[in-house]
């Protein structure tokens, strides 16, 4: 019974060192180090510790989040709008090649 505690406590320590030096770097290549190429474009006399970097390194990966969830949010709302606008004239939609076929009476 103690070789498998033992196994567990060493196997639970390495995943928390490789999960600890997995989110430090992470944490400061991501965040710290696109908030101090921003800092740094506008001041020479930045810290790269300092919590100035790490709020717009934050800040940075925000906005861009946001963006990339409205480009794919325009993306899908265009592509039902289409698919409406052919449904509404009596028309059907090829889902296949993404298309509208106006069927002629």
């Amino acid at each position: 019974m103690p070789v498998g505690e033992i196994a567990v406590e060493v196997l639970g320590g390495a995943l928390r060192f490789v999960g600890s030096i997995f989110t430090e770097v992470i944490f400061e290549i991501c965040v710290k180090g696109l908030g101090y190429v921003i800092c740094r474009s506008f001041s020479r006399s930045v810290s790269p510790d300092g919590i100035l970097v790490v709020v717009v390194g934050f800040a940075a990966w925000i906005f861009i989040l946001i963006f990339i969830v409205l480009y794919f949010s325009y993306e899908y709302i265009s592509s039902q709008i289409e698919i409406d606008r052919c449904l509404d004239v009596g028309g059907s939609y090829n889902y296949k090649v993404n298309q509208c076929n106006q069927t002629s009476a």
